[in-house]
């Protein structure tokens, strides 16, 4: 099977299979060359240039590089005083963290699934101890009560680390406009066996759920982007 044609899951898909349109989870689930690193969209513009400008900064491992963090000339106003608050943040919090960015892809193929796992896990960090760190960073906007990391995400980061981490990792999850951290070192002998048992149990789910692709509408075709030939738009 080429690359391009293996079926892929993504953290949302994984927690949203149930309830979801089945007509737009068939369509992703599809996945391909159309949906490959969606990192575009508008909304995540600040974070995906903040989370750009970090890997660089720890482009060597004896030093955190605050220079490349530069002004984002190509956002808006609003948007750069953002980035400007999220920047110092980030550089009270890990200025005296040193680490080497590693490059974990957006893609994990599980051939004993069937699927590729997708989605953006955080900052990769080989540290000068020889241990590994993987960061990630929000800019406020959570719901009332969220965590900061939900099992999800604490599974969907340990499957993917495997080959990069697979004795040990330290998951550090931090807001960096609310203020608001956690860290996280998890079992990684037990907890990664489990969490891959559980992905596959809901690869299953989407997998029958796409197989009927049945639309379902509501909020959601707001920002779906098969509305197009849609039987519940008719």
């Amino acid at each position: 099977m080429e690359l391009d044609d293996t079926p892929r899951v993504t953290p949302s898909m994984l927690r949203r299979a149930d309830e979801c349109c089945h007509r737009r989870l068939a369509h992703e689930h599809r996945g391909g060359k159309t949906w490959g690193n969606r990192v575009g969209d508008a909304r995540f513009a600040v974070s995906n240039r903040l989370s750009a400008d970090a890997r660089l900064a720890h482009a060597e491992a004896d030093v955190v590089r605050a220079e490349a963090f530069v002004d984002p000339r190509e956002l808006a106003p609003e948007q750069r005083r953002v980035y400007d608050t999220a920047t110092r943040s980030y550089l009270q919090r890990f200025g005296a963290r040193p680490g080497r960015v590693a490059d974990l892809g957006w893609r994990t193929p599980l051939p004993q699934l069937g699927v590729e796992l997708v989605g953006d896990v955080g900052i990769a960090l080989d540290l000068p101890d020889g241990g590994h760190e993987l960061r990630r960073l929000s800019l406020g906007g959570r719901r009332t009560g969220s965590p900061l990391l939900d099992p999800v995400d604490v599974r969907v980061a340990l499957v993917r680390t495997a080959a990069w981490a697979p004795d040990h990792i330290r998951i550090v999850a931090v807001d960096l406009l609310e203020q608001e951290a956690i860290e996280l070192e998890p079992d990684v002998t037990t907890e990664r066996e489990e969490a891959l048992a559980w992905i596959g149990e809901r690869v299953d789910t989407i997998t029958r759920h796409a197989a009927h692709a049945q639309p379902r509408p509501g909020n959601e075709c707001g920002t779906c982007a098969f509305v197009a030939g849609c039987s519940a738009h008719g």
